[in-house]
């Protein structure tokens, strides 16, 4: 069996709130997934174990330079989960030269926006930190992950981890 060889990042765009970044948006930090775990240790145990207690609460950071008024009408909305942002990078596989479409969908809110440091003759850079409460990914039109922390939804490598729970109460 031959081995696989990485796919390489070769192009990506960064959409927020519908408009496009490309050409301004430097780099971009997606969110992490952490399990909230609490630690436990109950009666007849010898040893400690953590107990999913769900996620931390997740964050992106998007890079841009020069000067875009679009990022105060960011700042601008009101709710926790009003803000779409969408990653798509095209990367290549280096094995079989086939391209694949990696998406990162993501809802929150903007929390914070460095104006940067201004030098003269030199691009201007801006980070923006995003609250993500909403997070997909697909590849090439797989559903890879769903987690949104404010209805209740996550769905990891097509395991629906909280439909039943949902039902249960009414959700």
């Amino acid at each position: 069996m031959a081995k696989q060889l990485p796919a390489v990042l070769k192009n990506y765009n960064v959409f927020v709130d519908g408009d496009s970044y490309a050409g301004t948006a430097k780099t971009i930090e997606l969110p992490e997934i952490v399990k909230k775990t609490e630690e436990y240790r109950g009666a007849g145990m010898i040893g400690d174990i953590d107990l999913d207690m769900g996620f931390e609460k997740m964050e992106s950071t998007i890079t841009y330079t020069g000067v875009d008024s679009r990022h105060f009408a960011q700042l601008a909305k009101c709710g926790v989960s009003d803000l779409p942002i969408r990653y798509v990078g095209a990367y290549e596989r280096q094995d079989i030269c086939k391209h694949v479409i990696r998406e990162v969908y993501m809802r929150g809110s903007l929390k914070e926006f460095q104006l940067g440091e201004i030098e003269l003759g030199s691009i201007n850079e801006q980070e923006l930190l995003y609250g993500v409460t909403y997070l997909k990914v697909v590849d090439d039109g797989f559903e890879l992950c769903e987690i949104d922390l404010v209805n209740g939804i996550c769905i990891l490598g097509g395991v629906d981890k909280t439909s039943q729970i949902n039902a249960l109460l009414g959700l």
